[in-house]
Order: C-alpha cells, then sequence, then structure tokens
C-alpha cells in the first residue's frame, strides 16, 4: 500500500489551548474536588446515582447518533448495527433475569477496557497532530494505558475484593493474601520496567530531533493519576468509578462534537448528521439536551423499578444493553488509523487507505463474549457463604466492602460481636458507606437483645445508644415494633423490644405506654401500673393514657 505524505499539522493541538486543557488534559483538577465538594453536601449514593445516570449512560448516546445516523457508516457496517442490539439485548436480558454475576463481569472488564482505549485514542490524536505516526510510540502508548489501568484493579483491595467476589460466584477460591502480595509485588515491577522504557524512548527520540510532546504526555499523566486516585485511593468503589466517568463523559462528548461537526461537511453524511452537528450554540444545546434526555430513563424509571421486582430487571437489562451497545461501537467506528477518521478529526492518516471490514476476524471476536456466556448457563452459581466471606477478608484486608460483607455473614451465623468489629472496621474504611452503618445499627440492636435477655442491662444499653448514634428515630421504631409483636401475641419479643426502646429513650411515652399492655396481658400489674404512670406523666393530656391508667388502677383495688 502506498503511503501517503503527512503534512504538518496546522496545530498541535485538537480545539485550542485552553479548551483541550479544559476538556482534554486537565478535566481532573476540576472534577475530583467538585465531586468531594458534592459528597460533603449530598449523600454519595445520589451523586453516584445521577452521573451514573445521565453521564454514564447519557453518553452512550453520542456513539448511537453516528451508528445510525451516518448514512456512509451505516451503509457499511449495517449488518453490525442491526444485529448486535439484537444478540447483546437477548445477552442482557436473559443474565439479568437469571440473576447471573456474569453480566457484572463482562461490564466490568469492558467498561475497563473501554476507558483505557478512549485514552489511547487521545494519545494517538496527539501523536498524528505533530507527525509522530512511529509504531514504537503506538506500541508503547497502548501497553502504558493496559498496564496502569489494569494494575490499578490489582493493586486495589477494594477493586480485587469486587472481582474475586463476582469469581466466587463461579466456583473460584480467592487468592490468598501472600499469593496476592507476591503478584502485586511482580506487577509494580512491571510497571515500573515499562514506565523507564516509555521515558527512554522519549529521550532517545528527543536527541534524535524529535521534540517531547507535552500534551500526549500531559493527558497519559492525568488520565493514569485520576484512574488510581478512583481505584486504589477513594474506598468508595462507585464514587470513585464516578470521578473517572465524569472525566471519560466530557472527553467523549466533546470528541465526538467535533468530529461530527467536521463530518457534517460531507455529502454522504445524511440528513440528521448534517442538520444536529451544524456549527451553532443552539445544536450545541440541542446535542447536550439530548445526551441528557437519554440518561434521564433511569430517573424516570426509578419509581417503576421500586415498586416492581420484574420492571426492576427490565430496565437494568434495558441500561446494559445500551452500555454494551455503547462499548461495542466504539471499538470500531473512531479508528484514528482510517483515513476518513483522521480527515474528520483534523489530523493526518497514517496511509491512504480505509480498514477493512474484517467480516470473518470480527465474527471470532464475537466468541468472546457467546462462548463465556453459554459456559455460564452450565454452571450453577454458588450463593456466598460465611466461610467464602472469611477468605474475602483475608485476602483483601484493605477493602471496606469485604468487611462490610463479613460482618453481615458473622451477624447472620449470630457471631455478633465479631460481627460488630468487621462492621466497624468497614466504616473506619468507608465512613460515608451507610449500608454499613444501617447493618451495623441492626446487629448492635440484635446484640442488645441478647445482652437484655441476660439481665446485661449496662451492656444493652450502650450497645443501643451507639446503635442510635447513627440512627436519631431507633427507639420510636423498637417501640412501633414491640407495640406489633404484642398485637400479634409475641409478649416475651415485645418486653425485650419495648424495654430497649426505653433504654434509648427513658421518656418515650408510647413505649412505657405500650409497655404496660403487655404487662398488663402478662399478669405484671404492678410493672403495668409503674409504666402506665409514667407514660401517662409524659403524656398529661392524652385520653387514651389516662384511660389506660385508670384501668390498671381500678383493678387493684
Amino acid at each position: 500500500m502506498t503511503q501517503v505524505p503527512c503534512p504538518a499539522p496546522a496545530s498541535p493541538w485538537i480545539l485550542g489551548p485552553w479548551r483541550d486543557s479544559v476538556l482534554f488534559l486537565a478535566t481532573p483538577v476540576l472534577i475530583v474536588p467538585l465531586t468531594m465538594a458534592l459528597v460533603l453536601g449530598i449523600p454519595s449514593q445520589n451523586v453516584v446515582y445521577l452521573v451514573l445516570a445521565f453521564g454514564a449512560m447519557g453518553h452512550n448516546l453520542p456513539g448511537m447518533l453516528r451508528a445510525y445516523g451516518d448514512r456512509a457508516l451505516f451503509r457499511r457496517f449495517a449488518l453490525r448495527f442491526v444485529l448486535a442490539p439484537l444478540v447483546l439485548g437477548v445477552v442482557c436480558f436473559d443474565l439479568t433475569f437469571r440473576g447471573s454475576s456474569a453480566i457484572a463481569v463482562i461490564a466490568l472488564l469492558w467498561s475497563v477496557w473501554h476507558a483505557l482505549m478512549q485514552i489511547y485514542g487521545f494519545l494517538r490524536i496527539y501523536d498524528a497532530k505533530v507527525g509522530a505516526h512511529q509504531p514504537a510510540n503506538a506500541w508503547l502508548d497502548f501497553w502504558m494505558c493496559l498496564a496502569w489501568f489494569a494494575g490499578a484493579l490489582l493493586v486495589s483491595d477494594s477493586r480485587t475484593y469486587y472481582v474475586q467476589s463476582l469469581a466466587g460466584s463461579f466456583g473460584f477460591d480467592p487468592l490468598s493474601a501472600s499469593t496476592l502480595q507476591q503478584l502485586r509485588g511482580a506487577a509494580l515491577v512491571a510497571l515500573g520496567a515499562l514506565t523507564c522504557g516509555y521515558v527512554v524512548h522519549q529521550v532517545v527520540r528527543m536527541r534524535a530531533g524529535a521534540p517531547i510532546n507535552l500534551r500526549k504526555n500531559v493527558l497519559l499523566l492525568a488520565a493514569i493519576v485520576t484512574w488510581w486516585y478512583a481505584n486504589v485511593f477513594t474506598q468508595d468503589v462507585m464514587l470513585g468509578l464516578v470521578m473517572f466517568e465524569v472525566f471519560h463523559d466530557v472527553q467523549y462528548l466533546a470528541i465526538v462534537w467535533l468530529f461530527n461537526r467536521r463530518r457534517a461537511a460531507a455529502d454522504d453524511a445524511g440528513g440528521f448528521t448534517r442538520f444536529l452537528f451544524r456549527s451553532s450554540w443552539g445544536m450545541v444545546g440541542l446535542y447536550v439536551g439530548l445526551v441528557l434526555a437519554y440518561g434521564a430513563f433511569m430517573p424516570l424509571t426509578r419509581g417503576l423499578a421500586e415498586r416492581s421486582a420484574s420492571w426492576s430487571k427490565v430496565i437494568s437489562a434495558l441500561v446494559l444493553t445500551s452500555a454494551m451497545l455503547h462499548y461495542y461501537f466504539d471499538g470500531f467506528i473512531w479508528k484514528v488509523r482510517e483515513v476518513s477518521t483522521s480527515r474528520d478529526l483534523g489530523i493526518a492518516a497514517r496511509s491512504g487507505r480505509e480498514l477493512g471490514t474484517g467480516a470473518l476476524r470480527h465474527a471470532a471476536k464475537w466468541l468472546l463474549l457467546l462462548v463465556p456466556v453459554l459456559v455460564v448457563h452450565r454452571v450453577d452459581e454458588r450463593p456466598a457463604s460465611l466461610a467464602t466471606a472469611e477468605a474475602l477478608a483475608a485476602s483483601t484486608p484493605g477493602a471496606a466492602r469485604a468487611q462490610r460483607e463479613l460482618g453481615k455473614h458473622l451477624a447472620a451465623a449470630e457471631r455478633l460481636p465479631e460481627a460488630i468489629a468487621a462492621l466497624q472496621r468497614s466504616i473506619r474504611m468507608a465512613p460515608t458507606d451507610a449500608e454499613a452503618r444501617d447493618a451495623l445499627g441492626v446487629v448492635r440492636v440484635a446484640h442488645a437483645r441478647g445482652e437484655l435477655r441476660s439481665n446485661k442491662v449496662a451492656s444493652a444499653e450502650r450497645l443501643l445508644r451507639e446503635a442510635a448514634a447513627d440512627k436519631p428515630q431507633l427507639a420510636d421504631e423498637l417501640s412501633n415494633r414491640g407495640l406489633l409483636q404484642w398485637r400479634l401475641g409475641q409478649r416475651v419479643e415485645a418486653i425485650v423490644e419495648l424495654r430497649c426502646a426505653l433504654l434509648v429513650d427513658p421518656r418515650l411515652a408510647s413505649a412505657h405506654l405500650n409497655l404496660a399492655l403487655v404487662y398488663r396481658d402478662s399478669g405484671s400489674r404492678e410493672l403495668a401500673l409503674a409504666h402506665a404512670k409514667r407514660g401517662a406523666e409524659l403524656r398529661p393530656g392524652d385520653a387514651e393514657a389516662q384511660k389506660l391508667l385508670r384501668e390498671l388502677e381500678g383493678s387493684g383495688r
């Protein structure tokens, strides 16, 4: 194939110095502090949900706009664009309704690959901008992205726990802590060697007269630091991913707009592309609005998902299908090596050719998805057990979620003091984890009930007050639970619940009055009368309290 000369690009920037800095290079400098500031005023789970909806799902739309709105591209890959939604939809719906962990494994691996390949694509664009098409550059860029992105998942206890817990569903035992440390040591050595090779290559090129591509290196460093901060140094798995997700989404939306704006000038782009991607601020607003509207699918269907388990699965499957299509389409519709793609990105292509569709080779790649899915259908997933939870916590002791799940399994086994200790470790690592705090409160109350039954009142009171520190309404909940148990005829359990409520709040009138009812029906008139008097004192104008008090006083004459 004849090589096409690469003319010197007009500018080494994609959009310009300040716009590149804000949208592509230094975006994390704004995103990370903004995310942390949001979490101070908004629960982290709400921040995560909004970003996943309007960011992660919303940014799936631009790739689909190109796939189905670019006439020439659709004509070229029509079979893929028609079959992919059907195949991926069937896979996502099947695995979701079967409750299979396989869909989470597939989505995780594909999302990581998608994230690192986007960064790799930007690195190649910045090299192409200065005419640096040498294969060694591309090779080192790719392996730096792959090694540093994968290395973060291996080094992070929280991410390693997540992967091992998913693998455990299919019978894989977690690695021992020593084996994992050895793997991490080897990975860090390999990362160091690769990075040294990357730096040496840059120095050699500089000495040969090629300037250092500062823009590319700043982007690579920003991506690696952000990815590691999000995955290694942030205990909240989802919050960490959100930080990188915003970085990823901003880059993606900006580059797609730039590409399609240039693409709109071509006759074979199609009417939709020419209409939407005109050079107009109004069209920019419409473009962003469409992205947000697509992302609004999750909030709009949230109520439906909360009311029905079946609808929840349907919605989850649709969201997963959208994400999978996004990952799949982006794997071949944005190849920088293709002359048409390079032209519309404003860079010089390495060769004057379009890459072949490679139908057979591409079809073979589908086996990487379909074979594991078929295997999953023949494997019965193993439910999580206490032994597995203990092994995972030992393998990844720095993972807050590992300690949380261990605490919940210990509680189910009625090893309550150990459960409390595990949940406390989890909260120390991830103070914003509401699920761990709720679980700790439940376990403390359960432990307090046992202590109270054993007449260890001081211990029970301490446990309950600790639980109430995270749940101010605990006393009311215990009182209501006690009343319900009394109505069901469970008097012993009702007494325990109501006594617990009074240990939390001795001035809770409802607990005193409810306890008076239970003691009355249990034949303990003196105790019933004492609590009725105290309840009436705390509610001097309550007619029902006075009526109960008169009834108990009258029965003693």
